[in-house]
């Protein structure tokens, strides 16, 4: 399957290490016993409860507006969720059965003890869209990053996950990562922090980077596209007691899922995902994005590791764990998205 559109690139995982403390707390305490055997519907179906985020939500709206769900014999309920860091707790907690969530906060949880595996993927970084970047004012004399050595950096998440392709740009620059001061700010929050100088630059995304753009700031690097691109950033996630007892069910909705993918991926269907899009943030269609973040269910299993290996080179992971770690047995996979 082949990457159609160019987009809106995704926000990372805000809020790791506040999501990693709750996944913890319900893991140290074993969290609910909702793992048991698979529910039916009156009709014979399966019921699943499936959390989705703000954010790389249109794929699971498709698989249920166009009966992939049903198909599968599936009874699909879906839960609007928080960022998908967060979402992960809910999977532990047992209050949902399948869940977005951030490659990079599976894998860090999963180093620490959590019990969760990825089925599959869902968002990954388009490696040519110019959808997320470093931005300064166009006052601040800053045209590069060097220029950014000793000043204040505002991100959505200091040492998450999510600010690892900034702190990779900082490097390659020449920049050592005790030479900057990392700030978080919300994507919401940052054009207002720029605007009164709290910091001298922020890391927006999706469509926080466009507004700010259109706003006349100005772009010194596009470190998501240049350190991470083609890597999984939102992916589905699943308990893996539930796995052990409903891996039939897993598989159908992965199922379900990939031939979701191959619609969302269809330009001839943009209509239908900017109305879920619109729909879903309670906005005008005409206002909805024309070009979305491509997805694959199949997980890319050389970018998915570069990304763990640089949470272990910042210092982020204390303990290096690797991909096959994280993947259900039957998750489908590939070596390099050049592959595909």
């Amino acid at each position: 399957m082949g990457i159609n559109r160019r987009t809106l690139i995704t926000r990372a995982a805000s809020g790791l290490a506040v999501a990693s403390m709750a996944v913890a707390s319900l893991t140290a305490c074993g969290g609910s016993d909702a793992a048991g055997a698979a529910k039916t519907s009156e009709g014979g179906m399966t019921k699943l409860r499936v959390a989705v985020a703000p954010i790389q939500f249109e794929t699971a709206h498709v698989a249920k507006e166009q009966g992939m769900f049903e198909k599968q014999g599936l009874d699909v309920e879906i839960v609007n969720g928080a960022d998908p860091a967060a979402l992960l707790a809910q999977v532990v907690s047992g209050d949902v059965d399948v869940a977005i969530g951030s490659w990079i906060n599976v894998a860090t949880s999963v180093a620490q003890g959590v019990p969760v595996s990825v089925i599959g993927g869902n968002g990954m970084v388009d490696a040519e869209a110019e959808n997320s970047g470093v931005l300064v004012t166009k006052e601040s004399g800053i045209t590069d990053l060097p220029g950014l050595k000793g000043k204040t950096i505002g991100v959505v998440g200091v040492k998450s996950g999510g600010d690892i392709p900034v702190l990779q740009a900082l490097e390659g620059a020449g920049i050592k990562i005790d030479e900057v001061k990392e700030v978080a700010i919300p994507y919401a929050g940052m054009q207002a922090a720029l605007e009164q100088g709290t910091v001298d630059a922020v890391v927006p995304a999706d469509s926080f980077y466009h507004q700010m753009v259109d706003a006349g700031f100005v772009s010194i690097s596009n470190p998501v596209r240049e350190y991470q691109g083609n890597m999984p950033v939102t992916v589905w996630t699943a308990k893996k007691d539930w796995l052990a007892k409903d891996g039939a069910t897993a598989e159908k909705f992965i199922a379900a899922m990939t031939d979701a993918v191959s619609f969302y991926e269809d330009p001839a269907n943009l209509a239908s995902i900017q109305k879920i899009n619109a729909t879903a943030n309670q906005i005008d269609i005409a206002k909805a994005p024309k070009e979305f973040v491509p997805a694959d269910v199949t997980f890319n299993v050389k970018e998915a590791q570069s990304g763990i290996d640089a949470m272990v080179h910042f210092g982020l992971l204390a303990k290096p764990v690797t991909v096959e770690e994280v993947l259900w047995e039957k998750a489908p996979r590939r070596d390099s998205a050049a592959a595909k």
